[in-house]
């Protein structure tokens, strides 16, 4: 079911409800309400053009890149240009070209965005452990399922949101700081619009002038352990970095296993616990033992 919504001005069609977060960043942003409509009085119409375009603003972008995307035209030549440029991991890179595409890639100065997916939060969170494990450690996570008021919910850091869906209502084309977080705007494939916008797989006729780099950086907690991507390094506590570091046992298990990997490295946090409790017993066991033998021993003597 479809509601009709007037957004500054704008008569929208969109399939739900702006959420209060959403009508809060397009007072703060655009200056304007969104007022729900009702559907028998007032006739939907389609904007001629996107919605920034109505809100005009210095136009500022930075382009991002799927990995199938990599070793195109358009990506050589803006590393060519000494930009550096998104690089979205895909859920599924293990597919050996795949990883050293990404690899290469972040070699030659692409920055790791690790998917987030509203459904599976918990994903998230995985695969920025392993993803750090095995050199693409993510400094933001990209979602393209629109707006989901989850988001100001989770870790701090850097969202950047593409409407694949265009019958939701797009955040407002501005860098967004709300609390903790940093949310962008994301399009596929078009030219510069309005504001500050993340383009994804960018043609190779746009303008490389006003390239922008997003604030970059992403909070996560994994197993109870929190961790923080900054540009500089990863940060976290002790068990965090042994973590990291025993985590990359996945790699032949992703193979192996017809799970997928996230599923697979939660399985090995689970089992390193459990490994550490059978070790403690044992240690303990040899502790209780050798105790027993050297009272053994004095009372003989």
């Amino acid at each position: 079911m479809s509601v009709l919504l007037n957004v500054c001005g704008l008569i929208l069609s969109t399939q739900t409800i702006p959420d209060i977060t959403l009508i809060q960043f397009y007072q703060q942003y655009y200056y304007c309400d969104i007022q729900v409509l009702d559907q028998e009085d007032t006739p939907p119409l389609a904007p001629q053009y996107p919605i920034s375009a109505y809100f005009p603003n210095i136009r500022q972008w930075w382009p991002v890149f799927t990995i199938d995307q990599v070793g195109s035209a358009s990506y050589k030549r803006i590393i060519q240009h000494g930009i550096k440029p998104g690089l979205i991991l895909p859920n599924e890179y293990f597919n050996i070209r795949n990883y050293y595409k990404a690899k290469k890639a972040v070699s030659e100065g692409a920055i790791p965005l690790a998917l987030y997916e509203s459904r599976q939060p918990h994903y998230f969170a995985s695969k920025a452990t392993f993803s750090t494990a095995i050199g693409l450690r993510p400094l933001g996570a990209f979602t393209t399922t629109g707006w989901d008021n989850n988001l100001n919910l989770q870790p701090a850091g850097t969202y950047i949101v593409q409407n694949q869906n265009n019958n939701t209502l797009p955040l407002p084309t501005r860098e967004i700081l709300d609390r903790s977080h940093y949310f962008y705007h994301a399009q596929q494939n078009t030219e510069q619009g309005n504001g500050y916008q993340v383009i994804v797989n960018p043609s190779t006729s746009i303008s490389l002038d006003n390239i922008r780099y997003p604030k970059l950086g992403i909070a996560w907690t994994f197993n109870d352990i929190d961790y923080l991507s900054t540009p500089e390094q990863i940060q976290t506590n002790t068990f965090g970095y042994l973590f990291i570091v025993l985590s990359t046992v996945v790699i032949p298990l992703d193979f192996i296993l017809p799970r997928t990997y996230p599923d697979v490295l939660r399985f090995f946090g689970s089992s390193i616990s459990w490994i550490s409790l059978l070790l403690g017993g044992i240690l303990l066991l040899i502790f209780i033992v050798s105790i027993f033998r050297k009272v053994r021993s004095h009372g003989a003597d």
